[in-house]
């Protein structure tokens, strides 16, 4: 944790920011290495259950996430399985079915940009990030 939150209300407010921009850290990196992810993102297991956080993530990432009517990981390693038989888009169009959508709400994305650089600089300062290894952050899509 960067600072000394004013209470318990900002340490968890912190806590679930700092996922978030460990998320978007991952993408802008997957990004860098010339995968970059989607404008629509689909989120599974127990974090997915908050409406509050999941919102949250799609802020930071500036991407819409979908969450699946079936959220436990497992149920990925199922259609992963399937998809030796039908192919990946196939398997996910059949088996895979959204219950609720979270769009990015650029306003809150913004406002939440300058502690995702104060994370990726002091990660760098601390030679914890490679100065390569991350591009600056991704725009919104």
């Amino acid at each position: 944790m960067l600072g000394e939150p004013g209470g318990e209300l900002d340490r968890y407010a912190a806590l679930l920011q700092g996922v978030a921009y460990i998320e978007r850290l991952c993408l802008d990196h997957l990004a860098t290495l010339g995968a970059p992810a989607g404008p629509v993102v689909r989120v599974t297991g127990g974090a997915a259950r908050s409406s509050v956080w999941t919102q949250l993530r799609a802020d930071v990432l500036g991407r819409t996430l979908e969450v699946p009517v079936v959220t436990e990981p497992a149920f990925g390693m199922a259609v992963l399985a399937a998809a030796g038989v039908h192919g990946l888009p196939a398997a996910a169009g059949r088996m895979v079915r959204v219950d609720r959508v979270f769009e990015p709400r650029p306003d809150v994305g913004q406002r939440l940009l300058p502690g995702y650089r104060k994370l990726v600089g002091e990660l760098r300062s601390r030679g914890w990030l490679d100065t390569g290894s991350v591009s600056k952050p991704q725009p919104k899509l």
